[in-house]
């Protein structure tokens, strides 16, 4: 079956594993591990976000979805200056010696609810920055129906979804576990290959051919 919602995606993996008594745990925990998963591994460009946030404190909450910063900077005027990372470390160092100010450098910090930026010097007004980042993409629900990975590259989802699916039930064939993993590793290096084909060929990004949304080919008999 073609694989182009969240639904879609919740019943193939019920009928692959053959079981319908999975209904909380496929969404609950494989589909999620899945996306935690493909989140911390992934760096592509559907990922990058530019975000134009108000510096105006010592800590600035990070953007919903934030996983890793490219680059930052403050626009002053028409002068455009860098923001750079340091170690949370040196960040404690710096601010000893300094009052207020252009913060110039930056760390992150977080705590079990939140997770910040902290600047240096501390802002002595409110300043414009500039932050191309690397954002999550949304997790598939009843209100969010499909992304860009499922759109794109389902077999990511799928894979994924029963490698984690047979870790739980652990009764399964461990071969069968070794091949969906493999399926599910071989489905992140197409899409990361996919990425860098069409960011230096110019290539534009648009579902590749390669890229199928019926996975029957893969469907153990």
């Amino acid at each position: 079956m073609a694989l182009t919602t969240y639904t879609d995606l919740k019943t193939s993996i019920a009928n692959w594993l053959n079981r319908s008594d999975l209904t909380t745990e496929i969404a609950g925990d494989f589909i999620a591990l899945a996306e935690a998963d493909f989140n911390a591994k992934l760096r592509i460009r559907q990922m990058e976000q530019i975000d134009e946030i108000t510096i105006n404190a010592e800590t600035v909450t990070v953007p919903t979805g934030f996983i890793s910063v490219r680059s930052l900077y403050i626009l002053s005027g028409s002068t455009k200056y860098n923001v750079e990372y340091i170690t949370p470390a040196n960040l404690f160092k710096t601010k000893g010696s300094s009052t207020s100010g252009l913060p110039r450098v930056y760390s992150i910090e977080s705590d079990d609810a939140t997770e910040s930026f902290r600047f240096a010097p501390t802002p002595d007004t409110s300043y414009t920055g500039y932050l191309q980042y690397y954002k999550a993409f949304n997790n598939l629900s009843d209100s969010v129906a499909s992304n860009y990975i499922l759109a794109a590259h389902p077999a990511i989802y799928l894979y994924g979804s029963l490698y984690h699916a047979s870790n739980f039930l652990g009764g399964i064939d461990p071969n069968q576990t070794a091949q969906w993993m493999n399926m599910y590793s071989m489905a992140l290096e197409r899409c990361e290959n996919n990425d860098r084909q069409d960011s230096y060929g110019g290539a534009p990004t648009v579902q590749r051919a390669d890229v199928s949304t019926d996975l029957s080919f893969y469907r153990r008999k």
